[in-house]
């Protein structure tokens, strides 16, 4: 099966910068970006870098998520993100940030994720 799409990963401090690069496979029948494919990069890319400050084999899954479409994305623009706020509690965390094009806001974004504790996950695994 061939990839969806590549994403481009860096380590920055405090977190992790993304990008990708939207193509024709990526739009919807008027030839922009689907919704759909910019709002899992949302949920993907603020997962990570909540992940990013957790610690190692810490587990979590998303329990909203909120995005704005603010402009079109065309196929050959180059989409990244910018975290701005996160807040890492003992059962919840949120972050919140922006899509860009261009250093320009086409997609702002919101998400809260609760923590799965460990206890939990080993008595899944039995």
């Amino acid at each position: 099966m061939p990839a969806i799409a590549r994403v481009f990963a860096q380590r920055i401090e405090g977190g992790v910068l993304f990008k990708w690069l939207a193509t024709p496979a990526h739009c919807n029948g008027g030839g922009i970006v689907h919704g759909g494919m910019l709002s899992t990069l949302a949920d993907t890319w603020l997962a990570n870098n909540v992940m990013a400050q957790l610690p190692a084999h810490s587990s979590m899954v998303t329990t909203n998520l909120a995005v704005d479409y603010l402009r079109p994305v065309w196929p050959g623009q180059v989409v990244e993100c910018a975290i701005d706020r996160m807040k890492i509690g003992s059962r919840l965390c949120h972050a919140a940030g922006v899509l860009l094009v261009d250093n320009e806001p086409v997609v702002s974004m919101r998400a809260t994720f609760a923590l799965i504790p460990s206890t939990e996950r080993a008595a899944k695994k039995d």
